[in-house]
């Protein structure tokens, strides 16, 4: 989405998007099965959440080894926050995911997943409908988001008026339209809300921390961080991701 009139193009699905080019996962893929199925989370802080996802797409995800650059800020972050609000929500693997920790850490949550995707929307019915009946409940929203509802889109701020806009998660992936999310979430710019941005062009990392600075927030980079076994992820080089620095303990 390069504006709210001009919706962005299809999210990308790499197939080889969470394995790397090795011999070894290029044998091992071909034993998996070539569908969506769900597929349970056995590591990291997504662990034991159960998203429909295609298996020769997801080991590092399986693994959880997928952004693992993100994983000790992601099992910090769950720790501190009641609600999660996952734009472009993909697979699930996030929503879900947090679904998961929520349940670890013993408390309720409320998740909403933002997709604009018929694709991936379907993916996610198929998730929620294996989900468990408890206190962690889960909203599915079709549309993109920006700067406007309307048109296939919705603003942030125009989400359920009953979504405390307090001690929430607001993770964004838009493939470039990061700066028409922030744009729409005047209202979630708080101190005790917690924010994970994946950005994809270099120069939207200085105006997004511009725009947090002058909400008194602060973001922090992450860069990519090849692992030392299974090298890198499949995707551009100019990916970073910024992160909310953690609010003191204080913060009401």
């Amino acid at each position: 989405m390069t504006s709210d009139n001009f919706p962005r193009p299809p999210r990308h699905f790499l197939p080889i998007h969470s394995v790397p080019n090795t011999p070894m996962f290029s044998r091992l893929k071909l034993l998996l099965p070539d569908r969506p199925i769900p597929l349970r989370v056995l590591r990291g802080p997504f662990r034991g959440a159960k998203p429909v996802m295609n298996p020769r797409h997801s080991l590092r995800k399986m693994m959880g080894l997928y952004e693992r650059e993100l994983n000790d800020w992601i099992e910090d972050a769950l720790k501190q926050v009641s609600s999660v609000v996952d734009v472009g929500a993909n697979d699930g693997y996030f929503a879900f995911g947090c679904a998961a920790a929520f349940r670890r850490l013993g408390k309720s949550g409320r998740i909403v997943a933002i997709e604009a995707q018929t694709q991936h929307i379907e993916k996610l019915k198929h998730s929620l409908s294996g989900e468990i009946s408890d206190l962690v409940s889960i909203e599915l929203i079709h549309a993109f988001a920006g700067r406007e509802s309307g048109n296939g889109f919705v603003r942030l701020d125009e989400l359920d008026p009953t979504f405390r806009r307090h001690k929430t998660l607001i993770k964004i992936d838009v493939e470039g339209a990061e700066i028409d999310v922030i744009e729409g979430a005047k209202d979630w710019m708080h101190p005790d809300n917690l924010f994970l941005i994946e950005v994809h062009h270099e120069e939207y990392l200085t105006k997004l921390r511009q725009i947090f600075d002058g909400a008194g927030l602060k973001l922090i980079q992450i860069d990519q961080q090849p692992h030392p076994i299974l090298g890198r992820e499949c995707r551009d080089i100019g990916n970073w991701w910024l992160v909310s620095e953690f609010p003191p303990p204080n913060v009401p």
